[in-house]
Order: structure tokens, then C-alpha cells, then sequence
């Protein structure tokens, strides 16, 4: 070979490999951050958004709230597949919970009476006479300190924070931090992290309400839900659980197979009365610890399917029954109801307020870990 050819070969060698690594690095997930605007008080929100090859997502450092969740439908047309608010404001003064992270107890604690061990604890009661989702200044109205980092086909953003001892009437001061992250195959994973100096109990979730049709103007009533569950939780009038189990056979809370929400939405069983729809707790399994599938929905138009798998041992089926413009004001989006279906993962709700159930309670030598995936694919 001349050596004239030899520098050619060498030349494109190395051009194919840099060619290459310049594409690994492409390829890999990126965070990217922008100042998304301040709150009443002048603190500065800052907006992150996580990139990888099949999803999109956007998080305020303000409430952890996905703004924003965008996935290709079967064409590889990408559009936002959750509900939310054009500005902070918005987000600030109109709260729907919209892509929020809820904690410290997410769901409902009749009377805000929370029983750990031997002690009842009288909680904020910011829907009076009981407790949601953590009370009036719960994880979805705090500012979160944010870092991020990579690791092999992921980017992650951790958000971490103190809740101080009697924070929303909670025992023990709470070190928590929520990992996201996404994945080139189309993951987002939330990871729960929580540590604290006193017993105290700590149910986290993420509560996002899901489109997959990818436009705010369908309802999800043509989406198909399936829910691994055969109980749910029965509520009373007031939508508070009871701690009374029912079985799902013959009822429109059987989604073993999958089923469109159109079909049973409206169905005249009593339970479906009380919640305008569907809000309420399915148990999936007896224990919480290994991650298993809980619930998956799709859409037919577009394709988009997800699949919900999480370490507890059930969660919270909500198809948004009590959205429309009246409640929200004049807001950006002036949602109606049934325009999303939030799935949030977590613990048996009101448990610590009534005996049926046993309560979580979070020791000072033990650390609180919970982990659900929420999984975009076509189908």
C-alpha cells in the first residue's frame, strides 16, 4: 500500500470514530434548565427538562410539577400526554395538584387524625373537616433544591428538601428527596427517598394527570384501562375510605381486562356516584417492596400505550371528575372533567386515621425508599 493510501485509511478511521463518539454523545439523555418564572414571594422557579430518544419531560423546581411529558404517537408525531398550566401563576394560585408531587400522606386522613404508634397527631385540615395530599403547604407548595446527573442511557434530576418537625402537624423533622429520570426507551422513573429524627408516616406519589391522545380538547373516555387489581377500598359519602374491601367481580371496577373507561364511567353502581366517576384506591398486592405492574392505558387513535409498574401496593385510579373552568377560574387551561386520569402509586389511604388497615410508620434508623415507573411505548 502507498503511503498516500495508508493516510487515507488512517484519516477515515479516525473520522469514523470520532463520527461515532460524537453520535454516542448525541445520543445520550441531556438536562437542560431555564428560569420559568417567580413566585409571589420573588423566589425564583427554575424548569428542567430531561431529553431522551422516546421522551420529554419538564419539572419545576416549585411543587417538583411535570409540566410536560412528550412522547411520539405510531406516526412519530410528539405531543405533551398530560394536563397543565402555561405559567406559574397558574400553577401557584390555581391548585388542581396538576403533575405535582403530594406528600408528606398523599389521599385523604379523615378528621386529620393520624394515629403512629400510640400517638394521634392532628394534621392541617385544608378540606375541612379532613387532610389531602399533605395539607395546605404540602411538597406540592414547596421549592425544591434541584441537582442532576447521568449515568449509562439515563439523566436524572434530584430534588430534595426538609420538611421541619410539625410541618402540616407530621412529627419528626423529614429529609426527603425524588429522583426522575428518563430512559432512551421511552422510561420516566420516580424514586421516593426519605429519612427522619421522630416516627412519623410518609406516602408520597406523583400526581399527573394523563392524555395520551396528545390534545387537551379529548376526554379519556376512549382510553382503555386495564388495573391488576381485584379490590378496591369502598369510600363513604364524603369519598372518605372506609377500611372495607370490595371485590371487583360484576362491578365497573373490574379492569382485570382491558376495558374503555367510556363503557363504565357512568355505570349507576353507588361507589361511582359518590366519586362523579372513577377516585378510588385498587390494591394490587398484599405486600410493598418489589416493583410489579399495576396499571397500563392506551390510546387507540394515536397508539400511545403506558404501563405503570410500582413498589406499593396499589394506587389511586382518578379520571378527573371534578375539573371544569368554574373551580379553576380563568385559567390557561380551563379543563372539564374527564379530560385526564391520574395513577398515583402509593400506600392505603386514610390508613392512619381508621383501624382496618396498618399503618407505614418511618423510624428514625430506617430509611423510606418507593420507586414507580411510569412506561411510554406504541402499541
Amino acid at each position: 500500500m502507498s503511503r498516500a493510501g495508508y493516510f487515507n485509511l488512517l484519516f477515515v478511521a479516525l473520522f469514523s470514530g470520532c463520527a461515532h463518539f460524537k453520535q454516542e454523545l448525541s445520543d445520550r439523555p441531556t438536562v437542560t434548565k431555564v428560569t420559568y418564572g417567580k413566585l409571589l414571594s420573588g423566589e425564583s422557579i427554575e424548569q428542567y427538562t430531561l431529553l431522551a430518544d422516546n421522551i420529554k419531560v419538564k419539572v419545576l423546581t416549585y411543587g417538583g410539577i411535570i409540566t410536560q411529558i412528550e412522547v411520539p404517537d405510531r406516526n412519530g408525531q410528539w405531543a405533551d400526554v398530560v394536563l397543565g398550566y402555561d405559567n406559574l401563576q397558574d400553577y401557584e394560585g390555581k391548585n388542581r395538584f396538576f403533575g405535582a408531587l403530594v406528600g408528606r400522606y398523599a389521599n385523604r386522613i379523615e378528621n386529620g387524625a393520624a394515629r403512629i404508634k400510640d400517638e394521634v397527631y392532628q394534621l392541617t385540615l385544608n378540606r375541612p373537616p379532613h387532610h389531602l395530599h399533605g395539607g395546605k403547604q404540602g411538597f406540592d407548595k414547596r421549592v425544591w433544591k434541584a441537582q442532576t446527573s447521568f449515568s449509562q442511557g439515563s439523566a436524572k434530576l434530584s430534588l430534595s428538601l426538609v420538611s421541619k418537625d410539625q410541618d402540616q402537624g407530621y412529627p419528626g423533622t423529614l429529609s426527603m428527596q425524588v429522583d426522575y429520570s428518563v430512559t432512551n426507551d421511552g422510561q420516566l422513573l420516580v424514586e421516593y427517598v426519605g429519612s427522619t429524627d421522630k416516627p412519623t408516616i410518609l406516602n408520597p406519589t406523583q400526581h399527573s394527570y394523563f392524555n395520551l391522545s396528545g390534545t387537551k380538547q379529548k376526554t379519556v373516555l376512549k382510553h382503555k384501562l386495564t388495573v391488576h387489581s381485584d379490590k378496591i377500598i369502598e369510600l363513604n359519602p364524603e369519598s372518605i375510605p372506609t377500611g372495607k374491601l370490595l371485590v371487583v367481580n360484576e362491578s365497573p371496577f373490574d379492569f382485570r381486562l382491558p376495558r374503555f373507561l367510556e363503557k363504565s364511567i357512568f355505570h349507576p353502581h353507588s361507589q361511582m356516584k359518590i366519586g362523579k366517576g372513577y377516585d378510588h384506591y385498587f390494591i394490587s398486592k398484599e405486600e410493598r417492596g418489589e416493583v410489579t405492574l399495576f396499571a397500563s392505558l392506551y390510546e387507540p387513535d394515536s397508539g400511545r400505550a403506558l404501563d405503570v409498574y410500582t413498589s406499593e401496593v396499589g394506587g389511586q385510579i382518578y379520571t378527573a371528575n371534578y375539573l371544569n373552568s368554574s373551580v379553576i377560574g380563568k385559567a390557561a387551561q380551563p379543563y372539564q372533567p374527564h379530560q385526564g386520569i391520574c395513577i398515583e402509586t402509593g400506600q392505603l389511604p386514610n390508613a392512619p386515621a381508621q383501624d382496618n388497615f396498618d399503618t407505614y410508620v418511618l423510624e428514625p434508623d430506617k430509611e423510606f425508599y418507593s420507586k414507580t415507573v411510569f412506561s411510554f411505548y406504541i402499541k
